[in-house]
């Protein structure tokens, strides 16, 4: 199962049709009919492939519909790997585990955000690097904000993409449906764990005394049993839910490198 299709990230745009991938299908329909037919003007254009003229005469005056410049620019930047196992996918795998963390995706501009510390900064920019994005710090002067990495290029078609793929949009704690990303249930084990490793290093707290490693969650109770189950799947080792968050055992916190 691919992270991201193209038909997903279209439908994360607001189009004239109601399903916004039909509306890039009419578009690319609607170029390629033109190309093959360079003597049919707009109106004999749109009669052919039963379209508004105003919509064709557009296009083939050489406007080109949000939805359509993001698809190209995530296609472009390699953004719909084949595989899983491409660098790519690993790529847009820990970006959305690090949204699911402690980072985010503006509900305004699909901006994509990531809360860093030493033990997540490396893996967060050397991702963004990957994807060609580059990135930039930003409150890193500002003691009342965490630092975070943003994406220097493409920003909001990434947050589509990252979104597509199953990242959540604006606030986390406040979605009661909050669910793990459906590309993880049959994904290599090697995504799996690259997803639970920078899922753990960022929320885990290590407690004095405590032989678990908590990961604090103020989420809906069916997001921390599946985010235990993954965990115990990944680590094969136990751990448990509780009614303020995911406990990870000694030994699976081992596996992963937290003690």
């Amino acid at each position: 199962m691919p992270l991201a299709t193209e038909p997903g990230v279209a439908r994360t745009y607001a189009t004239p049709v109601a399903d916004p991938w039909e509306y890039v299908l009419q578009y690319r329909e609607t170029m390629d009919y033109a190309a093959a037919n360079p003597d049919k003007g707009s109106t004999a254009v749109s009669t052919a492939l039963g379209l508004p003229r105003s919509r064709v005469r557009e296009w083939m005056d050489g406007s080109v519909p949000d939805v359509v410049r993001g698809l190209q620019t995530a296609i472009e930047r390699g953004w719909f790997p084949d595989s899983l196992r491409q660098p790519a996918a690993r790529a847009l795998n820990r970006l959305v585990a690090a949204v699911f963390a402690t980072g985010s995706i503006a509900l305004e501009n699909y901006r994509p955000s990531f809360v860093v510390d030493e033990a997540t900064r490396d893996t967060v920019a050397d991702a963004l690097t990957t994807l060609g994005t580059g990135h930039r710090t930003i409150h890193t002067d500002d003691e009342r904000r965490a630092t975070e990495l943003v994406p220097r290029r493409d920003a909001a078609v990434l947050g589509r993409v990252l979104a597509a793929a199953g990242a959540p949009v604006g606030p986390k704690a406040r979605l009661d449906t909050l669910s793990l990303p459906a590309y993880l249930d049959d994904a290599p084990l090697s995504i799996q764990v690259d997803f639970v490793e920078v899922y753990v290093d960022s929320r885990g707290t290590e407690l004095d005394g405590k032989a678990t490693t908590p990961l604090l969650e103020q989420r809906n109770e069916a997001f921390r049993r599946e985010l235990a189950a993954l965990v115990s799947q990944v680590t094969d080792e136990p751990v448990s839910v509780g009614t303020n968050g995911v406990y990870l055992s000694a030994t699976a916190a081992r596996r992963l490198g937290v003690r």
